[in-house]
């Protein structure tokens, strides 16, 4: 599959290089789609960013005085 995205270098932890390798070998999900440790990483940085985007409209409408929290 030809993937249309910019090579990013990223310096991990030993441990969380570990735990990226033991999801992938463990996580039914991760078996199934034959993820890589970039596939599983681009994925948790989507799932991470989705989130941060809900917080912050959740901060803004707070401060806008929309909604109480």
């Amino acid at each position: 599959m030809k993937r249309f995205t910019k090579s990013v270098n990223v310096r991990m932890e030993p441990h969380v290089d570990e735990r990226i390798k033991e999801i992938i070998k463990q996580d039914p999900t991760c078996i199934q789609k034959g993820y890589s440790n970039s596939d599983l990483i681009r994925q948790f940085l989507r799932m991470g960013m989705t989130q941060y985007e809900k917080n912050l409209q959740h901060k803004l409408k707070i401060q806008r005085g929309e909604h109480y929290g």
